[in-house]
């Protein structure tokens, strides 16, 4: 089947690309495709089979023969193709306008004054009509003749030629009388409304928004915060409410509640619209949102069921309480509650003074001072500090425990000391870490693993042991001989250069010489003895010359006359014969000017330096001995110094002291433990020791480290690797070697000063109080500055107390002016002699002298001093008078017999009291020896109802335990006295008071 390949024809491109400008391309409406066909030729290829002759092998004569074969070739022919193609044209009734890019639509007549705007269509211009559009008429007016009226509404137009009505942008209707339907706006309602949520305008289509909605097509819900029509009211919604965008109203956040959200739940309620209940308690309220319970100060927990733990109050427990000495603290407002003994906002003053104790501070406290945070006010007790223990915080915690009531357990390895106060672990020398756990690391040792080592000291073991001895402590001695060099270890001898054998004893044999002997004499033999062992040099014969004795010319010169120069260097000979230079030991050269390269040195450079264990340095080129720098000795310089030299050759001598090094080089000196200076004549300061005394001394209690190795040298009373422990009971004083032997319990065993006394007693055997020993010394010693202090202070109490009695008095005094005062005398009936005292009469309640009324002010108190009658006495003893007379008018002070009898017991002994003159056991005589008649008819003229201030003659003056003081003067200054207080008890009521103050 032939192939064909199908290829355009490129002779038409030209062709096409000149009418590309001419061949426009439509654009816009109205234009219509169809199809055209055109005619194309093109190359097509084919297979065409042709025959080929070959020859093969065959048993033919000749051996050849023919043979056929089809193949195929390549042919081109030309043929024409009949294609389709679309083709761009205008539609029907349309045509290319002038540019021919776009269709325009024909009419078969003009249109007069309007536009073709259809195929066979004019659209007029204004005021013009007609189906070509040549009709006009005034406004209002329609038809050929303009005769008809537009019946049109809403500013629309009638056509001209007809009268039909062309309504207005929103308007229908055959006369335009009605406005675009819903959903429609425009020319002739033909546009439709877009807006979702929401009118247009009939004219212009403009959107007008429902409430809650906004934007040009009102497809835009209101943003939060606006609502109603348009979205242009603002919300007023509080707390992230939300409005809702047609009506306003809030919807309100979990928690808030109200009209505008304004309000949080009520008590109890939470959540969403407030619904959900509180599970709270101990009158706790819940977070308005979350539920979360709001406990009142002093609650906690998930439902406040838990008390503030302790020392804690406040809401949520935050605040921490600050009161002390174990005072009990208000979880809700951290108001402290003291414990015996302690007062102040906090708790924190002691009610007694610094030393006492008891709910009156008459006790001493008995804690070691120095030892004790507080001696407890009210009990006495000691609080030790941290690290110390027993009753009166005399002895440190004991062993493997510290801390505060030795509480805490020590955890320190390794033989580590645990420090009392704190647990902090004293690592022994070679250990660290918080529990001495950790060995030093490599390079470091002692205390804290603070010291590095520094190999380069004498005290490190570095430095060689002297040239006569090896060994451990170079305690042997060396056997090496001729100069050689003994090994400080192993005292192997290294011989020098000339010697050889165990011990270098013998030199080398004829002929050879060098170190180890190894080396070859070079010399002439007829003309020489030999050469020297050590260096090489030959030893020339009498009349021999030269390096190698080779001849007898001087030096520099040679020939047969000796006449000739030879030019060798650095006293090198040259040949006798030749004058080719024969170079002395350590030079090279054709002139001998070199010196041997790096490693070799000696005669012809043939010898090898000695190897060293370190370093790049190379030997003497013709000794082949090494240089060695400062500091450093040796066949190879391989040793520092000896202890006690540095320097160059180590010649010069250390002036260290006290034991100290110096640096083989530089001769600084490197002390000793324990010293320090430039040489090591400074001792350690306190607290510092060891190498450099760059260790801190960790003895506890006042101990004093040694300053070499820091051990400690505790103070009297103390023991233990850091003086941590006190002496054991029953010993004391240095190293606590000295035991106690007390004479009797009023001593106690102290761990520095021994057997002292106790509180409250001294003396040589502790057998006197102190507190009488200081009133009796009060008493016997002469004053002196502590007596004239005291005395002041006993003068300031008397005075305070004389103050305080005066004015007692005083008021005793005016009481008793006031009950004299209510008292009323009244006539007796003839039958009654007896009086009875207002002032010893039942007062009642405890009130004050002042504040209680006499007892006369409710029944009138009648004097009886006349004769008693019979019939008196009767009615007494048969209770005639009770607590009725009183109300009825009687004058009797008693209300019943049992109250005047226990007034006339009273009386009997009352000296105020005046009984009847029948009486012969009165204790007033003096009433008795008057005339009865006289004082009979005095009081039956009594015409007063109150003492006046003149006392009659028969009265006596009543003695009282206040004294005497001048009541009333009457108007010539007579003093009228009741004697309250008489001098005499009055000193002695004072001296009494005094001496029990005192």
């Amino acid at each position: 089947m032939p192939h064909f390949i199908w290829n355009m024809d490129f002779k038409l491109l030209p062709l096409l690309l000149c009418l590309s400008p001419v061949l426009a391309i439509l654009e816009g409406p109205n234009i219509c495709t169809h199809q055209e066909t055109y005619t194309t030729t093109v190359r097509v290829s084919e297979k065409q089979p042709y025959q080929v002759r070959e020859y093969t092998w065959c048993l033919n004569v000749p051996p050849r023969c023919s043979k056929y074969k089809i193949k195929f070739k390549t042919v081109y022919k030309t043929q024409n193709l009949v294609k389709t193609r679309p083709v761009e044209d205008c539609c029907k009734g349309y045509a290319k306008d002038i540019t021919e890019t776009h269709c325009k639509p024909i009419c078969s007549k003009d249109c007069i004054h309007g536009t073709c705007a259809a195929p066979e269509k004019c659209v007029c211009e204004t005021g013009y009509g007609g189906p070509y559009c040549d009709i006009s008429c005034p406004k209002g007016l329609w038809g050929r003749e303009c005769q008809n009226l537009c019946e049109c509404q809403n500013n629309s137009t009638c056509d001209p030629f007809d009268g039909k009505c062309i309504c207005s942008r929103g308007w229908t209707g055959i006369h335009c009388e009605n406005k675009c339907g819903q959903g429609t706006y425009g020319l002739d309602c033909q546009e439709k409304c877009r807006c979702e949520n929401g009118d247009c305008d009939h004219v212009s289509g403009e959107c007008h928004c429902s409430s809650g909605w906004m934007g040009p097509l009102c497809d835009d819900i209101c943003p939060i915060g606006k609502h109603g029509p348009e979205c242009k009211s603002e919300c007023n919604c509080q707390n992230q409410g939300v409005c809702d965008p047609e009506s306003g109203e809030c919807f309100c956040k979990a928690g808030w509640t109200g009209v505008v959200c304004a309000n949080r739940c009520p008590f109890g309620y939470y959540g969403e619209s407030c619904l959900q209940v509180c599970d709270c308690n101990n009158g706790a309220s819940c977070h308005h949102i979350t539920g979360e319970c709001e406990c009142l100060p002093g609650f906690t927990g998930d439902r406040c069921l838990d008390i503030c733990p302790e020392n804690t109050f406040g809401y949520n427990c935050t605040q921490t309480c600050k009161c002390r000495n174990g005072a009990k603290c208000s979880s809700d407002n951290g108001k402290c509650t003291c414990a015996p003994g302690w007062r102040g906002k906090y708790c924190q003053e002691r009610k007694c003074a610094d030393g006492l104790w008891g709910p009156r501070c008459e006790n001493s406290c008995e804690c070691v001072k120095e030892n004790t945070e507080m001696c407890h006010p009210w009990t006495g007790h000691c609080e030790c500090k941290a690290g110390w223990n027993s009753k009166d915080c005399l002895r440190p915690c004991p062993i493997l425990t510290y801390g505060k009531r030795c509480q805490g357990i020590c955890n320190c390895k390794n033989n580590g000391q645990c420090s009392p106060i704190n647990g902090t672990c004293i690592c022994a020398p070679g250990f660290t870490g918080e529990n001495c756990e950790k060995t030093c690391e490599v390079g470091s040792f002692g205390e804290d693993c603070a010291q590095k080592c520094d190999c380069w000291q004498g005290q490190q073991c570095d430095r060689p042991c002297s040239n006569d001895s090896y060994g451990t402590q170079c305690s042997k001695k060396c056997v090496c001989k001729n100069g050689a060099s003994c090994n400080p270890q192993n005292g192997n001898c290294t011989c020098s250069a000339g010697f050889t054998g165990e011990f270098c004893e013998h030199k080398c044999q004829s002929g050879y010489f060098g170190h180890n002997c190894e080396q070859i004499c070079h010399c002439e033999g007829e003309h020489s003895l030999g050469c020297d062992s050590v260096t090489g040099k030959c030893i020339c014969k009498p009349t021999w010359k030269g390096v190698t004795c080779e001849g007898q010319c001087p030096l520099g010169k040679f020939g047969i006359n000796c006449d000739q120069v030879c030019n060798c260097k650095n006293n090198s000979s040259c040949d006798p014969e030749s004058g080719v230079c024969l170079c002395a030991p350590g030079w090279q050269g054709d002139n001998c000017s070199q010196p041997c390269s790096n490693g070799y040195y000696g005669l012809g450079c043939r010898q090898k330096c000695p190897e060293m264990s370190s370093g790049n340095k190379t030997c003497d080129h013709i000794t082949g001995e090494f240089i060695c720098p400062p500091g450093f000795i040796g066949l190879t310089c391989e040793h520092p110094c000896p202890v006690g030299t540095h320097g160059k050759n180590c010649l010069q001598n250390c002036s260290c002291k006290n034991g100290g090094d110096c640096h083989h080089v530089t001769g600084y000196c490197q002390c000793l433990p324990g010293w320090m200076g430039a040489n090591c004549t400074v001792p350690c300061e306190a607290g510092r020791f060891g190498m450099n005394c760059s260790q801190h001394c960790k003895c506890l209690n006042g101990g004093e480290c040694r300053r070499n190795d820091g051990v400690c040298r505790c103070k009297a009373g103390w023991t233990g690797t850091q003086c941590t422990e006190i002496c054991p009971e029953g010993y004391f004083g240095d190293h606590c070697m000295t035991p106690c032997e007390c004479k009797n319990d009023n001593f106690f065993c102290h761990a520095i000063n021994g057997c002292v006394c106790r509180h409250g007693f001294t003396g040589e055997n502790c057998d006197e109080s102190i507190i009488l020993g200081r009133i009796s010394s009060a008493s016997q010693d002469g004053p002196g500055y502590g007596s004239m202090v005291a005395g002041v202070f006993v003068a300031l109490i008397l005075v305070s107390i004389i103050v305080l009695v005066i004015l007692y008095y005083k008021r005793r005094v005016a009481n008793l002016k006031t009950e004299i005062a209510h008292v009323q005398y009244i006539a007796d009936p003839p039958e009654r002699n007896n009086f009875d005292n207002p002032v010893y009469s039942f007062q009642g309640s405890g009130k004050r002298d002042n504040e209680q009324l006499l007892n006369n002010t409710t029944c009138m108190i009648r004097n009886n001093l006349q004769r008693p009658s019979n019939t008196l006495l009767e009615r007494a003893r048969l209770a005639q008078f009770n607590s009725a007379s009183c109300s009825n008018g009687s004058s009797y002070s008693v209300e019943d017999e049992l109250r005047s009898l226990k007034n006339k017991d009273a009386d009997a002994t009352n000296p105020n009291i005046y009984n009847s003159l029948e009486k012969v056991d009165h204790v007033y005589d003096e009433i008795k020896q008057n005339d009865l008649k006289d004082i009979e008819v005095e009081y039956d003229h009594l015409d007063y109802t109150r003492p006046v201030s003149t006392l009659k003659p028969h009265y006596q003056k009543m003695p009282s335990p206040f004294g005497s003081k001048d009541l009333i003067k009457d108007e010539n200054q007579t003093p009228i006295q009741y004697e309250i207080f008489s001098k005499e008890n009055s000193n002695n009521f004072i001296i009494t008071i005094l001496i029990i103050l005192i």
